[in-house]
């Protein structure tokens, strides 16, 4: 059996500094990951890179045995005062990864504030008009998850508070059918009531079948949701952490930071 998911020494960045480096992992199907450490350590960059929002710089991205990035060297930009990126051709297309089940809810909920919730859940769902029965089953599932979007289903985003926002951004998620779905950093920000409950529909996502990539702050939280975890400092990743060796929270706080977290 194929594994889900395959990286291979990828690297990565934003001109000229290289972010990420020579990462490299294997997600089976049927699991799902955890990355976890400092902020600004390349995390949400080597996630945009897997999507294809970011053009990876070296390595292979291969999602269900095929491969998602273009092969060869990546172009950097000969000259700092013309910007090369507007006549390269793009070593991946994130539209391409997204309909082949690889979906990415980025941080920060990033939604059209003037739509309602009911337009921004409907409008998710018409990328693939041939799968209009798996859509409705989807939207119901996901009022089912979040029974709160169907009671304000005609709101606007802008209204919405942080918690209802992100719950609204992992639905549109879900819309996409994804086969694969990359949370970076679900919780941020918010109160304490509501990363719990965000914290069980991800756990509900995960049991109903959907593999998850979970890039958390929240340790007990990450534990308690992923098979795998990968420490992720200064650009690259440690070996996997499994289930049957996964540490706790004093463990993992004592990785990164010594006797000091005792």
């Amino acid at each position: 059996m194929q594994p889900l998911l395959e990286i291979s020494g990828l690297s990565g960045g934003y001109e000229p500094v290289r972010i990420f480096h020579d990462v490299s992992f294997v997600m089976e199907s049927g699991t799902s990951i955890g990355l976890f450490g400092p902020n600004g350590h390349g995390k949400t960059t080597l996630l945009k890179t897997i999507s294809g929002l970011i053009d990876p710089w070296e390595g292979r991205i291969v999602f269900l045995g095929k491969q998602l990035n273009r092969p060869g060297e990546y172009q950097r930009r000969s000259s700092s005062n013309f910007n090369y990126s507007v006549l390269r051709r793009r070593r991946m297309n994130p539209q391409k990864v997204a309909r082949s089940g690889l979906i990415q809810v980025p941080q920060g909920n990033l939604l059209f504030p003037e739509l309602t919730i009911d337009e921004t859940l409907d409008l998710a769902g018409s990328v693939d008009s041939g799968k209009k029965s798996q859509t409705r089953q989807t939207r119901a599932f996901v009022e089912t998850l979040f029974p709160i979007l169907a009671e304000r289903r005609h709101q606007k985003i802008k209204s919405l508070s942080g918690g209802e926002r992100q719950m609204v951004a992992i639905g549109v998620g879900l819309m996409g059918q994804p086969k694969l779905l990359i949370l970076d950093e679900p919780t941020l920000g918010l109160a304490p009531k509501v990363k719990l409950h965000l914290g069980q529909a991800i756990e509900t996502i995960k049991n109903f079948g959907v593999p998850i990539i979970l890039v958390e702050q929240d340790i007990e939280l990450l534990l308690n949701l992923v098979d795998t975890i990968y420490m992720f400092d200064h650009g690259g990743i440690s070996s996997p952490i499994t289930r049957e060796n996964m540490p706790d929270h004093q463990d993992i706080m004592n990785m990164y930071f010594g006797n000091v977290c005792q």
